[in-house]
């Protein structure tokens, strides 16, 4: 057994890529996504609350890597006890046996299904070049019962369960660089199994935009030297105005945002809940970058986890 909120902690190293949200963005991140004057809403797809994860092929053959191997690609599933203890040892903390267990056996249930090894094989057949497949898997045997009915709650948010295979489901994200090449229709319909099934994050809608202009207005009066500075003792007063400013700025824009995303009522992909969305650079605005919006329902989530420690145990009933 492992403490809940330690396991979550896990879970930010290794494979996952930190998106900002518009109220932790930099001068820089903030110029690119407002200076148009219109923030654009294009291009979306849904924020999955699962576990990052990666699976591919090279010259060696198929492999995963997760939260548990960083950067390592692991070949067979023992590999990840062989990890979990050398971690412990350079660390001094316990040997993580259920994280251990968890990443063991998605590779196990991923390296069985031999219409995907065989599809990924062939795909590095023809091109020599390593093909790498970038997501999150909702793996059911962590997740925690649910107040709504046929649903679990997978970290924080809760999903239904009759779309998922016996072990989980494994969310392609359609937007990523790894992915662009993938048919993912393919992997839903032709390499998807009775233990995970392929989804993707892709969300329909209206295009539409937010008006900022009046934010970039002021945020283009800011003194970006100053807020981009070394604090010092002669600065330390005016540039910390000068922050409390910006923040300001953007948090106008964020709930100006988030107020917008709201009035679009998408629908969730997965259950009664939604992490929230990403919102990536369109056609019209290219350089702006990419972003995150959470729903008002994972805010609440995450502030009620806040100082908990809750048990976690993994689930194979789940």
């Amino acid at each position: 057994m492992i403490k809940f909120k330690a396991f979550l902690t896990s879970l930010n190293e290794g494979v996952r890529t930190g998106l900002p949200h518009i109220t932790t963005m930099d001068t820089d991140q903030f110029h690119h996504l407002s200076r148009t004057g219109k923030i654009h809403i294009h291009d979306v797809t849904e924020k999955s609350d699962g576990m990052p994860h990666e699976f591919g092929h090279d010259e060696h053959g198929f492999y995963t890597r997760s939260k548990a191997s960083g950067e390592a690609k692991v070949r067979t599933p023992e590999e990840y006890h062989h990890i979990a203890k050398e971690k412990a040892k350079k660390t001094g903390n316990p040997y993580n046996k259920d994280k251990a267990d968890s990443f063991a056996h998605i590779h196990r249930s991923l390296q069985n299904n031999k219409a995907l090894t065989n599809h990924l094989a062939n795909e590095h057949k023809k091109t020599g070049k390593d093909v790498r497949v970038k997501g999150e898997i909702f793996y059911k045997p962590i997740s925690k019962p649910s107040e709504h009915k046929g649903e679990r709650r997978f970290i924080l948010t809760s999903y239904g369960t009759h779309h998922m295979g016996s072990v989980g489901k494994y969310v392609i994200h359609s937007k990523l660089p790894e992915n662009q090449h993938h048919d993912i229709e393919h992997f839903k319909k032709h390499l998807s199994n009775k233990e995970i099934n392929f989804d993707d994050d892709k969300v329909h809608h209206t295009p539409s935009h937010v008006d900022v202009s009046k934010e970039h207005h002021d945020f283009s009066h800011l003194n970006h030297e100053l807020i981009n500075s070394r604090t010092s003792p002669k600065n330390k007063e005016h540039k910390m105005a000068e922050v409390a400013e910006f923040d300001a700025i953007k948090k106008r824009v964020s709930d100006k945002v988030d107020n917008h995303m709201a009035a679009k009522k998408l629908k969730n992909k997965w259950g009664s809940e939604s992490e929230g969305h990403i919102v990536h650079p369109s056609h019209v605005h290219p350089a702006a970058p990419r972003f995150k919006v959470t729903s008002q329902e994972f805010r609440k989530n995450r502030e009620a986890q806040k100082g908990k420690q809750l048990s976690f145990t993994r689930d194979t009933n789940a």
